[in-house]
């Protein structure tokens, strides 16, 4: 594996996210498992069966990359939903061995991935076409927000100040030119990308922003010039 010095120091920073998940999980029983997220309609077993399966639709982005061939992340909307209500109920010993299997296959073929193959183009189901070396800090992001969306006292305080950075970086980057919005931390020296004259400022400590950009609260204490603008609904 030959990848960028940004992309290798990402790939280090997963092992650490994960054990941080599994963490939080060793509280829980098979109870818990049918106990609402503060993702509305999901339960604590719908979103840990998502991180699995998210997981086993990365690699096939991976193997896209690696192979030239079109392999894309999910058959179907349908049938990502239908594996998602499949495996929602299954006791939580099932649901952590799934979990940790999904990323162990995800981390081997990040390690399989020659250098070209990491600037090779391949879809996300949105359409968007992004290089290879995005599939890394969009499993980061994928395990951090629903770490936080499990609902079980982890929040984006407790994501590492510079993994929130790479975050607000990865969300941001993809709005659209015509959203006219610029976020300023208020908790070190991160700035989103710059915007054409005239846009808004948002400013406050990077865990707000990343709650507010991917939706998770309303941004009530941030700071704008006027009122808080509307940003693109992340997901």
């Amino acid at each position: 594996m030959v990848a960028s010095e940004q992309t290798s120091r990402l790939l280090a920073e997963l092992p650490s996210a994960d054990r941080r998940l599994l963490d939080s999980l060793a509280r829980l029983t098979d109870a818990d498992i049918g106990r609402p997220s503060l993702l509305p309609g999901w339960t604590i077993g719908h979103v840990l069966t998502h991180l699995a399966r998210n997981a086993d639709a990365l690699v096939n982005l991976c193997d896209w990359a690696q192979t030239g061939v079109r392999k894309p992340m999910y058959v179907s909307r349908e049938a990502r939903e239908a594996d998602i209500a499949e495996g929602k109920a299954r006791p939580l010993t099932e649901q952590i061995d799934d979990l940790v299997a999904a990323e162990a296959r995800l981390r081997e073929r990040f390690e399989d991935l020659p250098e070209v193959a990491w600037l090779t183009e391949v879809s996300w189901p949105s359409g968007v076409v992004r290089t290879a070396d995005q599939i890394v800090v969009a499993r980061l992001n994928e395990v951090e927000v629903h770490h936080v969306d499990l609902g079980l006292g982890y929040t984006f305080d407790d994501v590492p100040a510079e993994l929130r950075e790479v975050l607000l970086t990865y969300v941001t980057a993809r709005w659209p030119d015509d959203v006219l919005v610029v976020l300023r931390s208020s908790d070190s020296e991160w700035t989103s990308p710059e915007r054409p004259a005239g846009a808004r400022i948002v400013s406050g400590d990077t865990a707000a922003l990343l709650s507010w950009v991917l939706g998770r609260d309303d941004g009530s204490t941030l700071s704008a010039d006027g009122e808080l603008p509307g940003v693109p609904a992340w997901g």
